[in-house]
Order: structure tokens, then C-alpha cells, then sequence
């Protein structure tokens, strides 16, 4: 067992008592509101798609109005929780994504002859 060291040796280092192991309190502050953020976009995403996907195709609603009804309550709430301008670039570059998207259903459609 030559790479084991011995039972007496003393750790190398321990924390002092006063302190919580040896993060720093705004680095630990700094990790917990990145997770709320993180959190908190995930969590719209989630809505946002789920949500449209579900007035489309179970309630029968026009993909373009449900489109726009989401889009709308996506920035309105993202605005409400302060969510910046990354968030309202990102609710319409999903919209210009799903544009895209149903063009090419509609294009498929055609050559299909559906």
C-alpha cells in the first residue's frame, strides 16, 4: 500500500468555525439568484410552448392567433418579472421560429398535394 498515507497526519486544512465551510456569502448569494433565474426561464419556456401546443392542437384554436395570444402574455409576463430584453428577443425569435416552422408545413403540404 505505497499510495496511502498514514492514519496520524492531520488534515491539510480545516475550516475555521466562524465560517460556513469556505464559500463566500455573495458567491453563494450570486449561485442561488442564478438558479432563480434559470428557474424562472425554464419555467416560462415551458409554459409558453406547452401552452400554445395545447390551444393548437387540442382546443382547435388557428396556430397564428394562439401564436399571437402567447406571445403577447409571454412578453407582458416577462416584463412583469423583470426578465430584461433577452427574454422579450427570445419570445419573438420563438415566434419567427414558428413562423418559419408553419411555412414549411404549408410548403410540405403543397408538394405533398395535401
Amino acid at each position: 500500500m505505497a499510495h496511502a498515507e498514514p492514519a496520524n497526519k492531520a488534515p491539510i486544512v480545516a475550516p475555521p468555525a466562524h465560517t460556513d465551510a469556505y464559500m463566500d456569502m455573495s458567491a453563494r448569494r450570486g449561485m442561488w439568484k442564478s438558479f432563480g433565474v434559470l428557474t424562472m426561464w425554464g419555467s416560462m419556456l415551458i409554459i409558453l410552448t406547452v401552452g400554445y401546443a395545447t390551444f393548437v392542437i387540442t382546443m382547435g384554436i388557428p396556430w397564428i392567433g394562439a401564436l399571437i395570444g402567447f406571445a403577447v402574455f409571454g412578453i407582458a409576463v416577462g416584463l412583469l418579472m423583470n426578465m430584461g430584453g433577452a427574454w422579450v428577443a427570445t419570445v419573438i425569435g420563438l415566434c419567427v421560429l414558428a413562423v418559419f416552422i408553419e411555412i414549411l408545413v404549408w410548403l410540405g403540404s403543397a408538394l405533398l398535394g395535401g
